[in-house]
């Protein structure tokens, strides 16, 4: 319940500093009221990436705790298991070594994430909003990277319960 709210918290928060800034970019400017209106609010446009920023490390610790137990407490010995008893199949094959690579991948999007956030939170909005915008816009896109590689790894454990679920049949 915790990670729900969490996560729909860091949306919401990121739906408001769009709508803050509410600009729209034309050949990669902005217009001066727009500009203007990054300008004003730049302290509170920064204080709240600032909670972002730290929710979403919280989230990044859970989710990769997470990620990494399921890995090694529940795929991994599985197969191991299953290979002993000569009843490997390449689904199971395959998921885990699908699941190793997404889970890499989520890390890896996610440290990329975290720096261009770490540079969008000490830019100077008030004197270059432009460039701000444009470093917002790099960070939205990294964050929504980031949003595919866990919808990859939710769905790679949903085949991997299915792929159990279908042995347990068998069984």
């Amino acid at each position: 319940m915790r990670k729900k709210t969490l996560s729909i918290y860091c949306i919401i928060l990121m739906t408001i500093c769009q709508g803050l800034i509410g600009v729209t970019a034309e050949a990669g400017a902005i217009s001066l009221t727009k500009a203007e209106t990054i300008t004003e609010r730049c302290t509170a446009v920064q204080n709240q990436l600032r909670v972002v920023q730290r929710d979403d490390t919280k989230t990044r610790f859970y989710l990769g705790r997470y990620y990494e137990t399921f890995l090694n407490r529940f795929i991994t010995p599985l197969n191991m298991r299953l290979t002993e008893n000569n009843m490997m199949s390449e689904g199971f094959m395959g998921v885990q070594s699908d699941f190793a690579k997404a889970r890499t991948n989520f890390t890896i999007d996610f440290i990329e994430y975290q720096r261009g956030m770490d540079d969008l939170v000490v830019a100077d909005c008030k004197t270059e909003p432009e460039n701000f915008y444009a470093q917002l816009e790099k960070v939205r896109d990294r964050r929504a990277k980031v949003a595919d590689d866990v919808m990859k790894l939710r769905n790679l454990m949903d085949v991997h319960r299915g792929l159990v679920v279908g042995l347990m049949e068998e069984v």
